[in-house]
């Protein structure tokens, strides 16, 4: 994030959120259009929910934009305290795999997918010029409806075209990015977890007991403060995503589930992005307590009971005392969680059995 951001920086924010929120007024009037047919009409729902996720993530991370700085500057300042101890450094960075292979696995299947979308049209354009057509129907990547016709004017189709491309090249970025972000947060907490829980664990009789435990309940104090900015700021955001994710979920599942599978494979890469994303937030949250976890772990571990010293007893009580768990909240609604995706999962499918019924039924 920048604190002094260029005119020209605020400028591209505002044309990306225009265009999205133009594209999600074409697709709902393609939603509206083929209210009747229910395939069609998941189809732009599906896609309509993901652009409509990234003009939630643009006016969140801009309410909480004066958050966002201070989360990451101080996260910025404690991180690299660690990361310039030789001894701690190795500690710090521990994690880092474990958070960065999920985001780079979630940017490739995210560029996929949208190279397949912008793909369709050229191939499908292709075929028609092969086969000798005399009238070529142009197609868009994203079911979307304009108020004027594209089939007979190329150069306004050329135009479309690329107006969607620079769209869901917004929505691919601002959803890696956003995530990724979160992530890194969640990286950046967790990794300093790790390091207080080796300072506890490898305390000496020859350190400065006192020193070192007011240090260790400073910063984790530090953490808890930046645990609750974190939650703060994306809380809005996870609460959205469950309930989209879910309607987005069921819906591929439905589309999917009524498609030959050659073309049920375009549904691949959307539904893992969703999933993967859904998952990924639980699982950030779930590593994030049981960081903390292992940190309340590392301080009973540290022989204080055994050790006689009254001082050393006292600190490690209070410490006790301070260390409160990391348990991120979506708005107080519900925890962020591998559970989280759990319930979203056992959502989408009990939507889509209710779309069975409904269609069984007429």
């Amino acid at each position: 994030p920048k604190a002094n951001s260029s005119r020209f920086y605020r400028f591209l924010m505002c044309t990306h959120c225009v265009g999205s929120v133009l594209m999600v007024f074409a697709i709902v009037k393609f939603c509206v259009e083929h209210i009747t047919n229910l395939h069609l009409f998941l189809t732009g729902l599906s896609l309509g929910l993901g652009f409509a996720t990234i003009i939630q993530k643009i006016i969140c991370l801009t309410i909480y934009r004066d958050n966002l700085f201070e989360l990451h500057d101080t996260l910025a300042h404690t991180f690299a305290q660690d990361y310039n101890n030789v001894e701690m450094k190795p500690i710090l960075m521990s994690p880092f795999s474990t958070f960065y292979r999920p985001s780079q696995v979630m940017v490739g299947i995210a560029w996929a997918g949208m190279a397949m979308y912008w793909s369709v049209p050229i191939v499908l354009i292709l075929v028609q010029l092969s086969k000798g057509e005399s009238v070529i129907k142009y197609g868009l990547p994203f079911p979307s409806s304009f108020p004027w016709p594209i089939s007979t004017n190329k150069w306004v189709y050329a135009g479309l075209y690329i107006f969607e491309v620079y769209t869901s090249t917004c929505l691919a970025i601002f959803t890696v990015a956003v995530d990724s972000l979160f992530g890194y947060y969640i990286f950046q907490i967790s990794g300093q977890l790790r390091t207080l829980s080796h300072r506890i664990q490898n305390l000496d009789s020859r350190d400065n007991h006192r020193k070192v435990i007011i240090e260790c309940v400073s910063r984790h104090q530090t953490l808890t403060r930046c645990q609750e900015s974190l939650e703060r700021i994306y809380g809005p955001i996870v609460l959205w995503l469950s309930v989209a994710s879910a309607m987005v979920l069921c819906a591929l599942i439905y589309q999917a589930a009524h498609l030959n599978p050659n073309k049920a494979i375009m549904v691949v890469p959307y539904f893992v992005v969703k999933a993967g994303q859904s998952l990924f937030y639980g699982w950030c949250g779930t590593a994030l307590s049981a960081e903390n976890d292992h940190f309340r772990e590392a301080i009973y571990a540290s022989d204080w009971a055994g050790s006689g010293e009254k001082a050393l007893m006292t600190n490690i009580l209070i410490m006790l005392i301070y260390n409160k768990p990391f348990v991120l909240k979506a708005c107080s609604v519900t925890t962020i969680s591998v559970e989280m995706f759990i319930a979203i999962s056992n959502t989408a499918i009990s939507y889509y059995f209710m779309l069975r019924t409904l269609e069984e039924t007429k």
